[in-house]
């Protein structure tokens, strides 16, 4: 079963309480892989909730594949994102050059850190509510996790 993350960037989670993400991704991805059998997990390798979703899979022994969307992402990244980013390259099973749409095209489960404003994490949580896959919904504004899983 594979399990992909979709989330803001360092700078759209500014105003928000960053440890209280990464516990509950970590905490989520532990759930995931015990109950759903969750064994491989994609990472967009953005800054922000991608690189604490690589943590909690280095933390859980998570194999991951590095779905990295572009040549250079690095340069869009402070110093110390871009470190912990080429670690995480390093411990990577795989990386490939996909896109968001790759990872939900090939996603059993999903972790989505979503503050309901426009954008990337927007259109994958669109994605995913249409294709009817099965996701948590952390959100940072009020600080609630919702299971959006379809009915048995």
């Amino acid at each position: 079963m594979r399990l992909i993350i979709s989330g803001h960037r360092d700078e759209k989670l500014l105003n928000y309480d960053c440890h209280w993400i990464s516990t509950k991704i970590t905490s989520l991805v532990r759930i995931l892989m015990n109950e759903k059998g969750v064994n491989l997990a994609y990472s967009g390798m953005a800054s922000g909730v991608d690189l604490l979703f690589c943590k909690a899979c280095e933390i859980h022994n998570l194999p991951f594949i590095a779905c990295v969307p572009f040549d250079g992402q690095e340069k869009l990244m402070t110093e110390e994102a871009a470190i912990a980013r080429e670690k995480y390259l390093k411990q990577a099973s795989s990386i490939m050059k996909v896109k968001n749409s790759w990872m939900v095209e090939h996603a059993d489960f999903a972790i989505v850190v979503f503050d309901g404003n426009k954008g990337g994490t927007h259109n994958v949580f669109q994605q995913l509510v249409e294709k009817k896959i099965d996701f948590y919904w952390v959100n940072p504004v009020s600080q609630v996790v919702w299971k959006c899983f379809k009915e048995a």
